[in-house]
């Protein structure tokens, strides 16, 4: 049960991934292992999300809102915080593009989460 509800989630993590891979070559002005390692962190939080989703009450309205944005909010600073400690601890540049796709995987992420917790089942 758990992994059919996080089918979703899972697609979008293998998706980047084969996306990285395949690109790697190609468009050599991202960073395709600084996109791999925030996809892989924003599914780890995204895990941890879903788990506290389920042990919350379906039927009060204010614990969803509050356990939607927590969830919100610990992507967010979990994606901040891989960005300034891999630019501090890397001599290579992130960049702007890289870090522009890594935000846009993470609303993926966001967007997915709050599909999944406001579904009724």
């Amino acid at each position: 049960m758990f992994i059919k509800k996080m089918t979703p989630i899972l697609g979008l993590f293998a998706l980047v991934n084969t996306l990285c891979f395949l690109f790697m070559e190609s468009m050599p002005y991202f960073n395709y292992y600084f996109i791999i390692v925030v996809n892989t962190m924003l599914i780890f939080t995204a895990f941890l999300s879903y788990i506290r989703i389920l042990k919350m009450d379906k039927n009060n309205p204010n614990a969803m809102i509050r356990s939607v944005m927590l969830g919100t909010l610990l992507k967010m600073g979990v994606f901040a915080i891989a960005a300034l400690i891999y630019a501090k601890t890397q001599q290579v540049k992130v960049g702007i593009p890289t870090l522009l796709v890594c935000m846009g995987i993470y609303l993926l992420y966001a967007w997915l989460e709050i599909r999944l917790a406001t579904k009724k089942n």
